[in-house]
């Protein structure tokens, strides 16, 4: 499996539309096989996906993101785990153990959109569209509790 998260330093990009460099690693459950930093060679958000494209992107874990660059990459039929924040190690750290969807990896207001997308009739789609984007565990941890 090859996992694609778009990095700031050491943290995942808040917002991954922005980003020039992409983290890349080869995994294996419980075992990274390889990682290295590869730089995007183009802002324009199509450029962007046929780079994950061309490198057999299976997972894109991510900050936040554009409609177009969301539906462009599940389009394009790569997994995607939008709205996590935190450091690479961390992240990687909890994608190992399957916690990822844990609150201190969610990007800070993403609990009271969620919460405000499951009012009315905005849940179908969700605020901006973005649950049709989230995978089924991280869409129903999110709405049941916390802040």
């Amino acid at each position: 499996m090859r996992i694609a998260i778009p990095v700031h330093d050491t943290h995942v990009a808040a917002v991954a539309d922005f980003t020039s460099a992409l983290l890349l690693l080869d995994y294996q459950p419980g075992r990274q096989l390889d990682r290295r930093q590869v730089e995007f060679p183009s802002r324009l958000i199509p450029a962007k996906v046929a780079t994950l494209v061309d490198l057999k992107v299976d997972l894109l874990i991510c900050g936040a993101l554009s409609r177009e660059f969301a539906a462009m990459v599940v389009h394009s039929g790569i997994e995607l785990l939008p709205f996590i924040s935190g450091s690479i190690e961390d992240v990687l750290a909890a994608y190992n153990r399957g916690d990822l969807s844990d609150q201190r990896f969610l990007m800070p207001g993403y609990q009271k959109t969620m919460r405000w997308c499951s009012k009315g009739r905005r849940r179908r789609q969700g605020r901006f569209g973005w649950q049709r984007f989230l995978p089924e565990s991280m869409a129903t941890k999110t709405e049941k509790g916390g802040d």
